[in-house]
């Protein structure tokens, strides 16, 4: 589109684990970068070093150790987030705001002000267009590369809502009363499902208004359960609600024509409901249907099996 521009910011594990995703979410309007969507993802120290590598364009650059990325990477998801920009370069725009590098050089009031090293710095962004498709060819793989640029390109409301107006409520718990709780983390799970059927499926007829009604029972569900101090009534407010929400889900993934979400949907309310049984398959469909799992959620549904 004339006028237009996109990047994409990926926010870190170390901003997830230490709360500021809100803040940058919230970071980006003010810049001109409108977030049209968003997702959590999982990375892994390979792809990051050659992305990083790829990156300098022959600059000079000295990496820390390889052990540093996988201790990094290993602390919690990232959050991909496409941003628009009413202008010619998104990416000079979230190249001023993030900041210099190293957190000690960065102006205040930049991302990167508040980063712990240079390594831990909150977020990543390319330098141009061709870079960020490049990079996101490596993070998520050609196709969801594609639909996320397709995103970008022409946003839809719908999209924004379901995904970049609910990555926070979906996003892993690291403390708190529910961190363990298991409705809690189906919950958070299920919302997930909802943000990558939102992207990969835009174009199926008929998905969006069904995900906009499963996000709205999702989040009814989580304000529910937010305000129950016992596990076994959240455990029973979250089964009562189980039927619809599996429904809805179910009724998507088969619009959408997903045999593997629909079964990560499936397992899901098993292991909700008390089949435990299934905690295994589950792990391995969750997995299957490229939705993120943290490890503490996947000890949460495992230990299910055991008590």
């Amino acid at each position: 589109m004339s006028g237009t521009s996109w990047t994409y910011a990926l926010v870190t594990p170390d901003a997830l684990v230490t709360q500021a995703l809100s803040r940058l979410l919230h970071a980006f309007r003010p810049a001109g970068l409108d977030p049209v969507a968003a997702e959590l993802i999982r990375l892994d120290a390979e792809t990051m070093v050659r992305l990083y590598d790829e990156s300098a364009r022959g600059r000079p650059i000295t990496l820390p150790p390889h052990r540093a990325f996988q201790l990094w990477y290993a602390l919690g998801p990232a959050c991909l987030t496409i941003l628009r920009h009413d202008g010619a370069d998104a990416c000079a725009a979230m190249g001023l705001l993030k900041g210099a590098t190293d957190p000690a050089s960065a102006r205040p009031g930049s991302i990167r002000h508040t980063g712990e090293n240079i390594l831990m710095n909150l977020v990543h962004c390319p330098d141009d267009e061709p870079s960020a498709l490049a990079e996101l060819h490596q993070l998520v793989g050609p196709r969801h590369a594609e639909a996320l640029r397709r995103q970008a390109a022409r946003p839809d409301d719908r999209v924004r809502l379901l995904t970049a107006g609910t990555v926070e409520a979906s996003a892993p718990l690291f403390g708190g009363p529910l961190a363990l709780s298991l409705p809690s983390a189906v919950n958070r799970l299920r919302l997930r499902v909802v943000q990558r059927l939102a992207i990969t499926g835009i174009a199926v007829p008929g998905l969006l208004p069904l995900l906009e009604k499963a996000r709205l029972a999702l989040l009814e569900e989580r304000d529910e359960l937010t305000g129950i101090e016992t596990s076994p009534a959240r455990t029973a407010a979250a089964r009562a609600r189980d039927g619809r929400t599996r429904a809805l889900l179910r009724e998507a993934t088969r619009v959408a024509r997903s045999p593997a979400m629909e079964d990560a949907v499936t397992r899901l309310s098993d292991v909700l409901m008390g089949s435990s049984e299934r905690w295994a398959t589950l792990l391995e469909a969750i997995r299957a249907a490229e939705v993120y799992l943290s490890d503490m959620e996947s000890a949460v549904l495992e230990q299910s099996h055991y008590v």
